[in-house]
């Protein structure tokens, strides 16, 4: 088996055992929440409310359920297996062409955390024709590559786009099957790290920033929504922690995320942490993506564009910064 599948599969068990320690060490009255995620550091403020446990400071009692990648975590929270989730704005935006009963609540960071890694041969994304890059199917990885191609004035049939997903790549790089790829840390810096110096890095500030957000059920938000108020409470100081505590707060990134200390720190210090919900920026950045998912045929060819403002719910926001 793939090393990082084990690392992350690892991370995900001992992730659900601490929550689930947590929840044993609550008060009976705590209001059980279960909460669906994978484990990238860009999902910082809720480690943080774990490691602080700033959930039980609200009275809530949090069951950690592991989930691979954004997609899978939109299916457990739209079919009841979690209350909650964490996932990226686009997962939503895809799922909203089959009505995906799913809406935002809030984001709590918005982070340039895409690049390509790729051989040292290709010098600028000017040099990518003829190439074969990865990139992971219907995420940000895909779309950032595409507003890089366009950018450069390239079109896929220019290189060859490879499918993988981020367990692959880096073994895949290093085997010579593809010349790079399109995936955030700790990948970027493992590919910059391989034996031989063959690989290197290629950043492009500015192209796409994603927003890690919390997702809800409609059926949870209306009948849970006193506790979901509760839980941006928590996740508002965790924030706020953030902020105030640089050094711990890589520290819980790296422990959570099983990444070097450095590595986890350069990437914290490129995101924007605070708990926010601005929903015309949202709408029209999920409108965006569902042009380009349309274009891709990712969505359904003449599919209507879905009316976003219907998947943004600003209000539960409203009443956790009220009380």
């Amino acid at each position: 088996m793939n090393v990082n599948i084990t690392r992350r599969q690892a991370s995900a068990m001992m992730l659900a055992a601490f929550a689930g320690g947590l929840r044993t060490a609550s008060a009976n009255d705590a209001a059980p929440l279960r909460i669906a995620h994978d484990l990238p550091v860009a999902w910082l403020p809720l480690f943080v409310a774990y490691e602080r446990k700033l959930w039980q400071a609200e009275g809530i009692a949090p069951t950690t359920i592991p989930s691979p990648h954004g997609t899978a975590t939109l299916i457990s929270v739209a079919g009841g297996a979690a209350d909650i989730g964490v996932s990226t704005e686009m997962s939503v935006c895809v799922g909203a062409f089959s009505k995906t009963p799913v809406k935002i609540i809030a984001s709590f960071n918005q982070v340039e955390n895409m690049e390509l890694a790729c051989s040292t041969a290709i010098k600028t994304p000017a040099d990518l024709k003829g190439k074969k890059i990865a990139v992971v199917q219907a995420n940000p990885s895909q779309y950032y590559f595409s507003l890089l191609l366009k950018k450069y004035n390239l079109t896929p049939s220019d290189l060859s786009i490879v499918r993988l997903g981020p367990a692959e790549m880096i073994s895949a790089l290093n085997g010579g099957s593809i010349d790079g790829f399109v995936w955030q840390e700790p990948f970027l810096t493992q590919a910059a790290k391989l034996e031989g110096k063959k690989f290197h890095r290629l950043a492009e500030p500015g192209l796409n920033a994603i927003f890690a957000s919390i997702i809800v059920n409609e059926k949870t938000l209306q009948e849970r929504r006193p506790v979901l108020v509760k839980a941006l409470r928590a996740l508002d100081q965790a924030c706020a922690f953030i902020k105030a505590n640089g050094e711990d707060s890589v520290r819980i990134g790296a422990q959570f995320s099983q990444m070097d200390p450095a590595v986890a720190a350069d990437a914290i210090s490129r995101m924007k942490i605070g708990l926010s919900l601005d929903v015309p920026m949202m709408k029209a950045k999920m409108i965006d993506e569902a042009n380009w998912a349309l274009a891709e045929g990712i969505a359904r060819p003449g599919s209507p564009v879905p009316d976003y403002a219907d998947y943004l719910d600003p209000t539960l926001l409203a009443d956790a910064r009220k009380t």
